[in-house]
């Protein structure tokens, strides 16, 4: 089965298409605010304590969703050679609504394990196929603006989502966050996908076990495509800057926790703008340019965030970072999403499992240079991986639209 796109610019679906995508990113961002707010509640409510080694076993959630988000990426690059990416995108959306369910009716902790690493399984199909989907229904130049919106969407999640959870759950606990929320949001999310995306069009081919080898070799056969898995996983690693940045001010700058917050929330505001830019200069300059372009300044302006004499210069040189790398996902997106036509579920699959792996080897390797060197080498170090993306990106990555 081989997903094909329209023909002619009168079958290319409406402004509802985008939008329905872009919501449907938008509600997997929910369920992740449950664990970065309410940890201490959970440990709490299921292990009677809030003590460290309680929060430890609690926080135990998020590797679950790790290692089940990369188990379900890799299904769906395979899954995706067999079924019409509508259908794993509307699995991927039922996967969080299943979970949202199930961690708001959890009896115990062994139950919150089982459900809540669901909405890993669920955002990265739904990433990776609304990506793809983009791919086959939109022409070409349409297809940037489309990506930033998307990316957009799911950093609007959280900006939009932490407020709103604080306001319901500090009232009336964690569930009622899930309840009056997170699930009516990825109910709606659901009908929005199912109503709002057009029936893909499919040619029939016999699938054999040469189909799915076909589809990978499509991919990792591919030097530029495997250029931009690799370069997505290090500019995924530089990204990681973010979880440190929070304690980065508390500690370099003594400011409050309120104050912190506030940062946090202006910081999403730039990154949704950066990505929402990233579409039109995309267009404008070129993939292969724009990615190199824009991962290189992200490699220099994350270090220069800490090398910066004075809170306020710090602060605006972070907002500038944040800037550049909300704008260089939409364009490295757009860069992965034209290099493997004919196996688009495979390739933005891969992607999303390579963006998680770069997330993993982030954290661990920010953990160890932060402990034993200090923030400065850190951010000299998450820069270092930005730069690496750029010339990899740079060295052996084609834009196949290039003239």
């Amino acid at each position: 089965m081989v997903e094909s796109s329209p023909s002619n610019k009168k079958e290319y679906p409406g402004k509802g298409f985008v939008a329905s995508l872009a919501f449907t990113f938008f509600a997997t961002g929910k369920l992740d605010i449950l664990v970065s707010l309410f940890l201490v509640d959970i440990a709490a409510t299921f292990l009677g304590s809030t003590d460290q080694t309680a929060i430890g076993i609690a926080s135990r959630l998020l590797v679950f969703e790790s290692a089940v988000a990369l188990i379900f990426g890799l299904l769906s690059s395979v899954l995706s050679v067999r079924f019409k990416h509508k259908s794993l995108l509307l699995f991927g959306s039922l996967c969080i609504t299943v979970g949202t369910l199930g961690c708001f009716l959890a009896p115990n902790f062994i139950f919150l394990q089982i459900f809540y690493p669901l909405d890993g399984a669920g955002t990265i199909i739904v990433g990776a196929m609304a990506l793809a989907l983009i791919g086959n229904f939109l022409p070409l130049k349409k297809r940037a603006k489309a990506i930033s919106w998307v990316v957009a969407s799911g950093l609007m999640a959280s900006a939009i989502g932490f407020p709103v959870a604080g306001l319901i759950g500090g009232t009336w606990g964690w569930r009622s966050f899930l309840l009056w929320y997170v699930l009516p949001v990825s109910i709606t999310a659901s009908i929005l996908a199912y109503f709002g995306i057009p029936k893909t069009k499919i040619q029939q081919t016999s699938i054999t076990k040469d189909a799915y080898l076909s589809s990978f070799k499509q991919v990792f056969a591919n030097k530029s495509a495997a250029a931009c898995l690799l370069g997505n996983t290090f500019i995924s690693a530089a990204t990681v800057w973010s979880a440190f940045a929070p304690t980065f001010w508390r500690q370099q700058f003594l400011v409050s926790v309120q104050i912190v917050t506030v940062i946090t929330f202006v910081v999403l505001l730039f990154y949704i703008a950066g990505s929402l830019v990233g579409g039109p200069l995309v267009n404008k300059l070129g993939r292969k340019r724009y990615v190199v372009l824009s991962y290189f300044l992200r490699g220099l302006l994350i270090p220069a965030i800490l090398f910066m004499p004075d809170f306020w210069t710090a602060l605006a040189m972070s907002f500038l970072s944040t800037f550049v790398g909300g704008s260089a996902i939409t364009a490295g997106r757009s860069l992965s999403l034209e290099q493997a036509p004919k196996s688009r579920g495979t390739m933005m699959s891969m992607d999303s499992v390579f963006w998680s792996l770069g997330g993993t080897i982030g954290a661990a390797a920010g953990g160890v240079v932060l402990s034993e060197l200090g923030y400065q080498i850190l951010g000299v170090a998450f820069g270092v991986f930005a730069i690496l993306a750029s010339f990899v990106i740079l060295l052996i990555a084609k834009d196949p639209h290039a003239p």
